[in-house]
């Protein structure tokens, strides 16, 4: 009797231990659930006014509107100052992606001009963004763009 219930408890162990070995073999190899590898940092929501640029010389353009981005509902509205933009937005996880950028083409005075290329040029080119409390941050390479949250009317 006792040598039945050894080998009842032996397969028992084996049977678990073989499971919990498939479910480490599958997490390892990255065929986990998606609940299991959530987003960390989600996109960003709202309104976001500029509060400094890398590449604008006194951090925004003087006497120009401040630049402004708002994501909602999968999408990105962005003005410039000069020119607004939008198009569908993607990605995740510190890093998004806005799909075909469509850009009204008024002509703007230098150095917005020049100001609103280099944003556009890095809202098209997947910059790395994050969040810290009311402040949005992007990078792109050596260029920083800081905008912060606008309240909601």
């Amino acid at each position: 009797m006792e040598s039945l219930r050894d080998a009842t408890m032996s397969r028992l162990s084996f049977r678990t231990l073989s499971g919990i070995a498939a479910l480490l073999i599958a997490l390892v190899q990255g065929c986990a659930p998606e609940a299991v590898k959530p987003d960390l940092i989600p996109l960003p929501r709202g309104s976001w006014e500029l509060v400094s640029a890398t590449f604008a010389e006194h951090g925004r353009i003087p006497g120009a509107a401040r630049a402004t981005l708002a994501f909602e509902n999968g999408r990105l509205s962005a003005f410039s100052g000069c020119n607004t933009a939008t198009g569908a937005l993607g990605g995740g996880n510190g890093q998004f992606e806005v799909k075909e950028l469509a850009v009204t083409r008024r002509g703007c005075p230098e150095p917005l001009a020049w100001f609103e290329s280099r944003l556009f040029k890095m809202l098209r080119s997947t910059p790395n963004y994050h969040i810290d409390g009311e402040t949005l941050v992007l990078q792109l390479g050596n260029d920083i763009a800081r905008f912060r949250r606008v309240a909601a009317p």
